[in-house]
């Protein structure tokens, strides 16, 4: 229990790995694709069930990805630290992806599912989250900046609970939004600069972590 009330004192620590999830979260891909899909085709109840189930299957990635990575460091240091400066590498990456994503017009087109109901929202939350490769790539590249040898069980539980509390509550505001102004296309145009903004600050955190590295080396 006091292992856990540690980790929670270190606030710093547990912000900047919630805001570097969130980014990761709202980066354009097939998993808001899901999620908008069944709210729009079903309603809030079934985008719900597929945030709720994405959620919930990121954060089994997470901690299967944070216990991996203290794997690889007790067994070979120089491949771990060879991750950390390919996970910078794709953090910025991801934030240029968001800084120069644009807002979804009237003309583009959005195709919906052909069927939805609430098992199938579940079905596709878990397996988009599952059988998206990006996925493993981006908490490989996150946790290997926070995952150290000492690193306890405690602080590797919540970083996945933290990932997949996360990302589980980003989907289901983007449920909320779009079940109460009934369009994708305003929600887009009304995210597009936050988008930027959210890209510039990820650009920061992984420089950031950059000169950590550096610092280390």
């Amino acid at each position: 229990m006091n292992e856990f009330l540690l980790v929670g004192l270190d606030l710093g620590f547990w912000a900047t790995v919630s805001m570097a999830c969130l980014f990761g979260a709202m980066s354009p891909g097939p998993s808001l694709a899901v999620v908008v899909n069944h709210t729009l085709a079903r309603g809030s109840t079934a985008g719900s069930c597929a945030a709720i189930s994405h959620g919930l299957a990121i954060a089994v990635y997470a901690a299967i990805t944070t216990f991996g990575l203290s794997v690889v460091i007790s067994n070979n240091q120089q491949i771990f630290d060879a991750i950390q400066v390919v996970g910078c590498v794709f953090l910025l990456v991801l934030a240029y992806r968001l800084w120069s994503s644009s807002p979804i017009t009237q003309e583009a087109e959005l195709p919906l599912t052909a069927a939805s109901s609430n098992i199938l929202a579940i079905r596709d939350g878990l397996a988009i989250a599952f059988f998206n490769p990006k996925i493993l790539l981006f908490f490989t590249a996150l946790f290997s900046q926070f995952v150290r040898l000492e690193s306890s069980a405690g602080e590797k539980i919540y970083l996945a609970l933290i990932a997949g509390g996360v990302d589980m509550l980003w989907y289901l505001f983007v449920v909320a939004i779009i079940s109460r102004s009934g369009s994708i296309y305003r929600f887009h145009n009304a995210s597009g600069w936050l988008n930027k903004c959210f890209g510039l600050i990820l650009a920061f955190i992984a420089v950031g972590f950059i000169v950590e590295i550096a610092q280390a080396w």
